[in-house]
């Protein structure tokens, strides 16, 4: 195995006293979609913005390709930017409502390859906005002239005109119609194939995470609780949190429920002992390629195979 193009070790963000996010620490590889998942408020996006300092982190580290992006400075930082790129979920409010089109895909050019000459620019943008669906000829118009699919693809052709190692998108389908989900999806999974990039995808839509990841994270509360390959998280959740999550029985986290000891989860699991109040569960090894964050996850697993004896 190839080392991680992305490793993110026991990072915490603080917002006042509150923790949005706890020990959080996987790996990302080149080439590799990793989907995140987890009911509103439960840190997905502050993840998304912790790893490229647009939140700050209290402790910890996000090395990018061994290098910690935490303890770069200013000028450093802003050379590795061209690696890592974003799409927001809101397409408008992402795009300048002052900047033509094809001046917001030539930024990111005259910032990092400012000896490219105009003609060469111009014909990058082009071929960009070609592979996003676009035609050339809307360089000179403004977002508001565009449907929200159509900002959202101009959004994705600005954030890959530096050719990104790493694309965070961050409920980049959210915002959109369902037939537009698909497109636009359907060009993600497109762009990953021609480019190689490496995908980090949030969303609150678990079809599209399983129909893009490799791998799937789940987050509650600002800790990770399961991680696993897509097929065995689907087919064989373990933490009860995913399990409720997978059977679309959520509701929104809030920061005012949050438990400083013990499973923040608890208090809405059937399955939850002193000791789950009591002490806090870290990810451990549940099969290979697993891992789950429960002191409970045997008797999770238990019940799930006896329950499907019986329906048997």
């Amino acid at each position: 195995m190839s080392e991680p193009l992305l490793k993110v070790e026991s990072l915490r963000v603080l917002f006042g006293k509150v923790a949005a996010l706890q020990d959080i620490n996987f790996e990302l590889r080149a080439g590799e979609t990793l989907g995140l998942v987890g009911e509103s408020g439960s840190g997905k996006s502050t993840l998304a913005r912790a790893i490229l300092r647009l939140t700050p982190a209290a402790s910890g580290r996000v090395l990018w390709q061994g290098e910690d992006l935490l303890s770069l400075g200013t000028a450093e930082l802003r050379q590795r930017r061209r690696d890592l790129q974003i799409v927001f979920q809101d397409p408008l409010a992402s795009l300048n409502p002052r900047m033509s089109i094809g001046d917001a895909l030539a930024e990111p050019l005259k910032i990092f390859e400012p000896t490219l000459p105009v003609a060469a620019r111009k014909t990058r943008i082009a071929e960009m906005l070609d592979r996003v669906g676009l035609s050339a000829d809307m360089v000179r118009r403004y977002p508001h002239e565009f449907s929200g699919g159509q900002c959202q693809r101009i959004g994705i052709a600005r954030a890959m005109m530096l050719r990104p190692k790493l694309l965070i998108c961050d409920e980049a389908v959210s915002s959109l119609d369902v037939s537009v989900q698909g497109q636009i999806v359907n060009l993600l999974a497109d762009l990953q194939r021609n480019f190689g990039m490496a995908m980090l995808f949030i969303s609150h839509n678990l079809a599209v995470v399983r129909h893009l990841s490799h791998r799937v994270l789940v987050i509650y509360r600002g800790r990770l609780v399961e991680m696993a390959e897509t097929d065995a998280l689907f087919a064989a959740p373990v933490h009860p949190y995913t399990r409720e999550l997978l059977g679309e029985q959520v509701r929104e986290a809030t920061t005012t429920e949050q438990v400083t000891v013990g499973c923040a989860f608890q208090p809405r699991c059937a399955y939850a002992q002193p000791l789950c109040e009591a002490s806090v569960p870290f990810l451990e090894d549940v099969a290979t390629g697993h891992w789950a964050a429960c002191h409970r996850w045997r008797e999770v697993v238990y019940s799930s195979q006896h329950e499907t004896r019986k329906s048997d």
